[in-house]
């Protein structure tokens, strides 16, 4: 069941627009749900991107001008204009709030009432004026003390608790990417973290159950996601993408940017090779006077490497910190166009100690060739989550309005907040 109530023209089914606002490009799918076969894509378009950087808009022309021409080739594939779409956010604020919450009401049979009221009282305690939240999830209901409860509707106690996960962002990068897409003349139906769609795309059913961490490396930003019992139970975001390895090649190498590009495409991997020093790489000119000049392999090897190094290192850093290690199983799914460089699967093995692979798309049908890669993860991953049923406790676009909620709207309940929810809960 679509939990959005925008929809394109008048067809039936429901047809959804979906927009992936990334760093390097723009990405708008046209779809439809087909009955008993899956989300047929009507159209597709993407465009390079302009005015956008680690997932934040840094000049609004130059980024309405890159939306308008992604959403113009999908509207012209599909054959008719859409009106409003389901947007990923990727920002270096992307961050999980975990908040255990517990109030007690007379001993009677558990209903819908009193778990929209547990989940209410989350929602004004975690409320903060400066973070949108846009994704409230309940991981786990207790009932009398008893943990693990998955749905404890129908049954009876005197204490209900909730572990809640928000995914948030900062409301700012948000208002800004919201004016941006509204310039555009569309309307925007809700927002979905990067790391939450990517992993619908690629994960398989036991992935989703047995846990599983989806990498996400995009060109400016690199996010994650932990999965397990099927809920998003963990996200983060680092500002280091596949831009970083590019700069760091141009700088190292003394070659233009867009030669580096080349290069990295064609030659980089994170994996050294015996035979490196033996080979060499043949780099542009910065200038026009200069002349083109060869580089040893190895020395390329060496900046791909390291660059590769920092973002799985800062990433596990993070996982440790947050006590996630064990919780997220012993499967690691990279995705993004950063995951194509040889070498990251064996090096993300090799840092994090566990199985990786890299995941591409699955679910979609009418997907062009050129779009069925890791780099149109998300893309797939947002028009794939818009028709399955949630288990989310808002839906929706985000509110932006920064307001802080100052009063209660229910008495009782401690309200737990821990960098450490998952050793205390798991």
């Amino acid at each position: 069941m679509a939990l959005f109530s925008g929809r394109s023209g008048t067809a039936q089914p429901e047809i959804f627009a979906i927009l992936d606002v990334g760093s390097s490009k723009v990405v708008c799918f046209i779809g439809q749900q087909e009955e008993n076969t899956g989300v047929r894509i009507l159209g597709a378009g993407y465009q390079a991107s302009a005015g956008l950087k680690a997932g934040a808009v840094v000049d609004m022309e130059a980024a309405e001008h890159t939306i308008r021409h992604a959403v113009e080739k999908a509207e012209r594939a599909a054959g008719f204009a859409i009106q409003s779409v389901i947007v990923n956010v990727s920002t270096r604020s992307l961050k999980s709030r975990h908040i255990n919450v517990e109030t007690k009401f007379s001993s009677a049979e558990v209903a819908d009432k009193d778990l929209r009221r547990v989940i209410d009282t989350a929602m004004v305690e975690f409320a903060e004026p400066d973070q949108a939240i846009l994704h409230a999830l309940p991981l786990n209901w207790t009932l009398d003390g008893e943990r693990g409860i998955r749905d404890p509707r129908g049954m009876f106690g005197s204490h209900l608790g909730v572990d809640m996960h928000f995914v948030t962002a900062n409301v700012g990068v948000l208002r800004n990417l919201s004016h941006c897409i509204e310039r555009c003349h569309l309307r925007i139906e809700g927002m979905i973290a990067s790391p939450y769609a990517a992993g619908e795309a690629v994960l398989v059913e036991d992935e989703f159950d047995l846990g599983v961490t989806v990498i996400d490396m995009g060109a400016g930003i690199t996010t994650a996601a932990v999965f397990r019992d099927r809920t998003l139970a963990f996200v983060d975001a680092i500002s280091v993408g596949g831009k970083n390895v590019t700069s760091d090649i141009a700088r190292g190498l003394t070659t233009p940017w867009e030669a580096a590009e080349r290069i990295k495409t064609i030659y980089g991997s994170a994996l050294e090779s015996p035979g490196d020093d033996g080979q060499t790489v043949p780099c542009p000119p910065m200038g026009a006077e200069d002349e083109l000049h060869q580089e040893p392999l190895s020395a390329l090897t060496s900046i791909v490497r390291s660059r590769a190094e920092e973002t799985f290192e800062i990433l596990r850093d993070r996982f440790k910190a947050a006590g996630i290690g064990d919780f997220a199983g012993r499967r690691i799914v990279l995705t993004g166009g950063a995951a194509q460089l040889s070498g990251a699967v064996q090096l993300a093995e090799y840092i994090f100690g566990k199985r990786v692979r890299v995941g591409r798309p699955h679910g979609l049908f009418g997907l062009p060739d050129t779009m069925t890669g890791p780099d149109f993860a998300v893309a797939a991953g947002l028009i794939k989550h818009v028709f399955q049923e949630k288990r989310e406790a808002i839906s929706g676009p985000p509110d932006l309005s920064g307001r802080r909620i100052r009063q209660r709207r229910y008495a009782g309940g401690n309200v737990v907040r821990s960098f450490k929810w998952f050793k205390d809960n798991f």
